[in-house]
């Protein structure tokens, strides 16, 4: 019987890939505890890092030579499902890092595998992918940086015209005064 466990508040302060992110689910199942990490925190259509992690339940030590398999499935449907194995990244081997590209939006669930001599388990994540949207608006911001940078190269560019034309005029008065 699997016993799953979801926390959507656990958080990890690391930012980066191989065991950062933000830890979406955990779960009990056969002799494991499996978790599951994901980068970004907000998934949106495109590239998408899972982390997982497989501990041993009965003494919670990280297990480093597990085949882990995950696979993606929209819950509509809809789309293809998606496959990566994770591998084991080679400077800790506690992580077992899949990526994958996801071309549609909805709620998608990550059905992760793990088999070794130990034994198998398997968890079902539920990630939410959003549609990648653009803003109609830049915002204020977006306006003020807009008018910055407008005013910056008009700007900079009158001011040369205006030393241009004062350094040529004077040229133009030296050399009638020379000639005169």
């Amino acid at each position: 019987m699997a016993l799953l466990l979801l926390y959507p508040g656990s958080t990890s302060g690391d930012a980066g890939a191989h065991g950062g992110g933000t830890e979406i689910f955990r779960g009990v199942d056969g002799p494991f505890v499996i978790a599951v990490r994901i980068l970004p925190l907000q998934p949106l259509v495109g590239k998408l890092h899972l982390t997982v992690t497989v501990d041993l339940l009965e003494t919670g030590e990280s297990v480093g030579d597990a085949r882990v398999r995950v696979t993606g499935h929209h819950q509509n449907g809809g789309a293809t499902p998606q496959f990566s194995p994770a591998l084991n990244v080679p400077t800790d081997r506690r992580f077992y890092d899949a990526n994958f590209d996801i071309e549609d939006a909805g709620t998608w669930d990550f059905v992760v595998e793990v088999e070794t001599d130990d034994g198998k388990g398997s968890v079902q994540a539920p990630v939410s992918i959003i549609r990648r949207t653009r803003s109609e608006s830049l915002g204020v911001p977006g306006t003020m940086m807009f008018i910055l940078v407008s005013t910056a190269l008009f700007g900079g560019g009158g001011w040369i015209a205006y030393t241009a034309r004062k350094n040529h005029r004077k040229r133009r008065e030296r050399n009638r005064s020379v000639n005169a």
